[in-house]
């Protein structure tokens, strides 16, 4: 129960803006090929992919810094919503990840892009990497809204 306690302390790290591609477009470019390394700079790649971009896929994330995590994908719904969540340090800790996609008019969609730890070292983890943790969190947001914008300008 004290790992419960300590997931639902942690405040995530939310970043939204819009961007001028559908949202069938973002999941093409960003997230259907499963090539998160393209968007996310702290994934070198991804390994061992068992399906695609759906409910159930896990995946490792090999990170440039050399981690290896483990990865699963749940409450996926086609161009809408993603979530990637797993466990770290055997258990002891643990990330979630939220992407949103909203229609907005004129082919505009609002990404939102909700990242956080947990588990009985999310609020060290919190404390220890937050800044950098933020950082990355914007930064694939830009990334995705960059990379989405330019695959539009191609249709």
């Amino acid at each position: 129960n004290l790992q419960k306690k300590a997931t639902l302390i942690i405040m995530p790290y939310q970043f939204s803006d819009s961007c001028t591609a559908t949202p069938e477009t973002i999941w093409e470019t960003c997230f259907s090929d499963m090539k998160w390394e393209s968007w996310d700079s702290d994934v070198q790649e991804v390994l061992e992919p068992s399906g695609g971009c759906e409910n159930g896929t896990t995946f490792v994330f090999h990170m440039k810094s050399g981690q290896k995590i483990l990865c699963t994908l749940q409450d996926v719904i086609k161009n809408e919503t993603l979530t990637f969540k797993g466990p770290f340090l055997g258990g002891t800790g643990s990330f979630n990840g939220t992407i949103r996609l909203t229609p907005e008019v004129n082919t505009k969609t609002k990404i939102d892009y909700t990242f956080g730890f947990g588990g009985l070292i999310g609020p060290i983890l919190t404390l220890a990497a937050g800044k950098a943790a933020s950082k990355g969190t914007k930064e694939g947001l830009e990334n995705m809204i960059r990379m989405s914008e330019e695959a539009q300008g191609k249709k």
